[in-house]
């Protein structure tokens, strides 16, 4: 009994800390007023969708430099990804293309295809 509460703790405890992690943010936005909005992957998954390769959660986050305020958005958005052309990001059931060619940048989705798409580089 003692053995299965001990490796109940530690599968808990593994469980915790892997929420804990920080998303990987792919995407920033400065604004004017000292205000930057970022995108970060929380979490990622081979799709059940036969037209998607992955399934995405997203976060969100507003920093306001001035005044030091952050604000997270409570909520994980779900985004569809397709990697293979012609590749696309879907949100809310609207499906967006996304071009292969584009670097870092562009726009949200193009930044969302690259950071779930490309391989990582160590």
């Amino acid at each position: 009994m003692r053995s299965f509460l001990l490796t109940l703790s530690g599968v808990a405890l593994s469980a915790s800390i892997a929420m804990a992690e920080e998303p990987l943010i792919f995407h920033t936005a400065n604004f004017g007023d000292d205000t930057v909005v970022s995108l970060g992957v929380i979490g990622k998954r081979l799709s059940d969708q036969a037209d998607y390769d992955y399934d995405v959660l997203i976060s969100l986050s507003q920093r306001h430099y001035n005044s030091g305020d952050v604000y997270s958005d409570p909520g994980r958005h779900r985004a569809l990804v397709k990697c293979s052309d012609p590749a696309k990001v879907s949100i809310r059931g609207v499906d967006y293309a996304v071009s292969t060619s584009v670097t870092r940048g562009t726009d949200w989705k193009s930044d969302l295809w690259i950071a779930v798409c490309s391989p990582s580089v160590s």
